[in-house]
């Protein structure tokens, strides 16, 4: 009887927990879904994020290549001037040995033969190979220039080009990216939202123009934000100089195109960065010069010397040795330079460097005379240096010479004797000196009547060709980044609006919106530009990436932009980034765009600016720098060229972003 009342209780409690156990469950599924859905954000936000850095990796690799070709190219100019000059040198012989008093003096007493007479004699069968050498370089100088120069223009322009093309990619390929993180057969729905696209415009900015971001507007926007967060403004300050890389940054990739940097001044700072640039260019140009370019020496000379002797008078160590060398001295070399002095580098913009080159050849002497004196104390100090040197003297009398330079246009050559050097660059011996050995003492007659022959420049037509367009427009590596090795943060902003979430109150989930198994997801309400989210009620997420200068293993380099390594990784959103995502900062109101304005206006806007200070620029530089005989037929063309990939650019970017 009483086991009979007391069955069926154990339902009730069994029904309580499967109660309890329900709840649970849907408290778990709503946990996975927005954990799933949460991981999904982060990796589309992850992955888009990447994509701009790799696209941009693949430009300044794109860049590398392209400044690789210019500088083969500007080697070839370099190589057909020093066949100008080693050609002169010896053609010209008679005119060196026929004018120098010393070789008036007659053999016998007879007016004739002069030492002049049988120095030209002698030396007859290198006037010919000098005259039929320089018969085929100087035709060859009058037309290869303008092709090479031409050329590098049109190479200098495409990397303009290609960074517009580069900037539509890098707005249309997040945006599939994201597309495709979605989940099929559903309502899914991920977005790029505008607050990304306004980090591209400021990473574009600082990338190609910094100095038009403002930065008053970003350091007392993020000073506030610090401060009210119970920061202080030197933490601001840290968070700004992470952020662009210094509180004052400079342009990442660098425009050197001399016509951009002139203004009343000359002192701005991408004014600045280009000269700078001006300066790396010439110098991987001079150290990427070959034997012929760097250093011709064909002499043939007799060489004796002095074994080494030592003397010691304790505690003095005493070491040197003797060294001659006597015939004939044939030296050279050709460098990229500019002349300090020229009219362009006294007015406003970069410097106009050009090719020059000289050689010479002088019958003498030079004694070289090794010398090294040591203190030499007892051990554990051993012996110190005092002095390691070479004592060096030449002594000569000209056979020959001859010069060339090419230049962008009159005025930028040397003229004197002086402009290119004195034969003391060379002194001590091993000294350097960007034509080789042609600036020794061994030179120093040769070098001053020279001057009496005005063979550096003064006789324009026969030692100056014009047919150079002057130093190319390239992409160099900014000042600040060549310490880095990265650049700018790329960073994407992707949101999934709450609808979208199959959780348990979601109509295509379990449907339960009403009643407490309802799901009470809460939208952002503490985020002042959250509009730019697409609005508070979004699942919203940032990710970072950039690309860095990645050398292959064991190979040890700086960071450049003439070295194809670039390549991309991720990175954490930095605290400027953070701050901008949370609304702390209004990225708007830095880059001088008006509340309100459509995705597809602040798309258009740096679109334009692209197209107006980088491709409008380079093309019309390409115009005007190639042949009168090509830019005509060349500008319907490339103007068409233009409007077709700005068009496209411009059309691709819309269509998606709006």
């Amino acid at each position: 009887m009483n086991a009979h009342r007391q069955s069926g209780q154990a339902m009730v409690f069994g029904l309580f927990f499967i109660g309890i156990a329900l709840i649970g469950l849907i408290l778990m599924y709503n946990h996975g879904i927005m954990t799933r859905d949460r991981v999904q954000v982060e990796n589309a936000a992850d992955a888009a994020a990447y994509s701009q850095a790799k696209l941009f990796a693949r430009h300044q690799n794109l860049i590398a290549y392209t400044n690789r070709a210019i500088v083969a190219n500007e080697m070839s100019v370099g190589q057909v001037v020093a066949l100008m000059s080693w050609s002169k040198r010896y053609a010209n012989i008679p005119r060196w040995v026929n004018s120098f008093p010393a070789y008036q003096i007659p053999i016998v007493p007879a007016p004739k033969p002069t030492v002049g007479d049988v120095l030209s004699t002698i030396t007859l069968p290198y006037q010919i190979l000098g005259t039929l050498t320089g018969a085929v370089a100087k035709p060859l100088l009058s037309i290869y220039p303008d092709v090479i120069s031409s050329f590098n223009l049109v190479m200098g322009f495409f990397q303009k080009i290609f960074a517009v093309a580069t900037l539509e990619a890098q707005f249309t390929t997040p945006i599939s990216i994201v597309n495709r993180h979605e989940m099929p057969d559903t309502s899914d729905d991920l977005k790029v939202v505008t607050l990304s696209h306004l980090l591209l415009v400021q990473n574009f900015i600082l990338t190609y123009f910094a100095s038009d971001l403002n930065l008053s507007s970003l350091t007392s926007q993020a000073k506030s934000a610090s401060t009210a967060a119970g920061g202080s403004a030197a933490s601001s300050d840290d968070f700004v100089a992470d952020f662009l890389g210094s509180l004052a940054p400079s342009t990442m990739l660098v425009n050197t195109s001399p016509e951009k940097h002139s203004d009343s001044n000359g002192q701005n700072a991408e004014n600045s960065a280009a000269r700078t640039a001006g300066r790396q260019y010439a110098a991987i140009m001079n150290s990427n010069r070959n034997d012929w370019l760097d250093a011709r020496n064909f002499n043939a000379t007799a060489k004796l010397g002095i074994p080494e002797i030592s003397i010691t008078l304790y505690p003095l160590k005493l070491t040197f040795s003797f060294n001659l060398e006597v015939g004939v001295f044939n030296n050279g070399g050709t460098a990229y330079v500019y002349n300090p002095q020229s009219t362009a580098a006294t007015g406003k913009g970069i410097p106009r460097y050009g090719w020059s080159s000289v050689d010479f050849s002088s019958m003498g002497f030079k004694i070289a005379v090794p010398l090294k004196l040591e203190l030499c104390l007892p051990q554990p100090i051993g012996c110190l240096t005092i002095l390691n040197t070479t004592i060096g003297f030449g002594l000569g009398l000209p056979l020959g010479g001859g010069t060339h330079q090419i230049v962008a246009k009159a005025g930028d050559q040397f003229l004197i004797g002086p402009q290119w050097g004195s034969p003391t660059q060379n002194s001590p011996p091993g000294s350097s000196s960007p034509y080789g050995e042609a600036m020794q003492s061994v030179h120093a007659t040769t070098w001053a009547w020279g001057n009496t022959l005005a063979a550096f420049g003064a006789n324009q037509a026969e030692d100056v060709s014009t047919g150079y367009g002057g130093a190319p427009s390239f992409f160099s590596l900014g000042r600040d980044y060549q310490a880095r090795g990265t650049s700018n943060e790329f960073t994407v902003a992707v949101a999934k609006p709450l609808s979208s979430l199959r959780t348990s109150d979601n109509p295509e989930s379990l449907g339960l919106d009403t009643g407490k198994f309802a799901l009470d997801t809460q939208g952002v309400t503490d985020n002042a530009l959250s509009s730019l989210w697409g609005g508070p009620d979004h699942m919203m997420t940032i990710a970072s990436a950039e690309s860095y200068f990645a050398p292959p293993p064991g190979r040890v380099e700086s960071p450049n932009q003439f070295s194809p390594f670039w390549d991309a990784r991720l990175r954490e959103p930095s605290r400027v980034v953070q701050m901008i995502a949370a609304g702390q900062i209004d990225l708007m109101a830095v880059l001088g765009i008006q509340p309100g304005a459509s995705t597809s206006a602040i798309v258009g806007a740096v679109l334009d600016l692209g197209l107006k200070k980088l491709i409008e620029p380079g093309k019309d530089r390409v115009l005007e720098k190639l042949p009168s005989v090509i830019s005509g037929p060349v500008k319907p063309v490339l103007d068409k060229f233009v409007d077709t990939v700005t068009g496209t650019a411009s059309g691709a970017v819309s269509e998606l972003v709006k």
